[in-house]
């Protein structure tokens, strides 16, 4: 009885890797292509160079609305589709922003030290996603920046930080935008900050932040 259950066992064990090895798509052989072939292998992770700068915070914020893009482009910057905006292979954007014709980036001017952005990957194993934020303070409680602030309410839109060295990352997609969050506050005594605080976040991202290079035009913010 005891032969005939561990025969059973192995036949059993034997069916099972057959089909594993068709649904991987392996021949009798061994050969096909494997499924795990697909994931990149890691590499060394070094930190910067030395003796080369490495200046925190942002210089510049650009942002447009999704209102602003084309119709005809149904997301952007986007990794997926037979034509991505971008790959994880390069994170840097192939495809110039696709503004409707006539329009142009918005550039905000910041309080001093006080815009910046923080993304991370979140979740459990094979629940994983990104998370990007952004955060900068307007100084000033004035009509005009009232009026102004007012356009953003329940608005979706996209937003290049350009950091100190240069680099610009793209925040938001046109189907998953950034929803900015305001605050005002008027301060209690001299020397408090009077003004507006903002932020905005989204955790529905495959990557990082991609780079948005000096070489696409990007009206408003970069020449071509």
């Amino acid at each position: 009885m005891k032969k005939v259950l561990n025969f059973l066992f192995v036949a059993l064990l034997a069916i099972v890797a057959f089909h594993v090895s068709q649904a991987m798509g392996l021949g009798a052989d061994g050969s096909g292509d494997v499924l795990l072939g697909v994931f990149a292998s890691f590499a060394g992770l070094r930190n910067i160079s030395e003796q080369k700068a490495n200046p925190a915070g942002v210089r510049r914020i650009g942002v447009v609305g999704v209102s602003d893009l084309l119709p005809t482009k149904i997301d952007w910057p986007s990794s997926l589709g037979d034509t991505p905006d971008f790959t994880t292979a390069t994170m840097e954007i192939s495809t110039a922003c696709p503004l409707v014709e006539g329009k142009t980036i918005a550039v905000i001017e910041a309080a001093d030290n006080s815009a910046g952005f923080t993304f991370e990957n979140q979740g459990d194993r094979y629940y994983q996603s990104y998370k990007h934020a952004i955060m900068f303070d307007i100084a000033g409680l004035s009509k005009e920046q009232s009026i102004e602030l007012a356009k953003y309410v329940n608005t979706g839109a996209i937003f290049f930080f350009e950091m100190m060295d240069g680099g610009i990352r793209v925040f938001g997609t046109k189907l998953s935008p950034m929803v900015l969050k305001q605050k005002g506050d008027s301060g209690k005594k001299g020397g408090d900050k009077r003004g507006y605080s903002h932020s905005a976040d989204n955790d529905n991202y495959l990557t990082e932040p991609p780079y948005y290079p000096t070489s696409l035009a990007l009206p408003g913010m970069l020449s071509a």
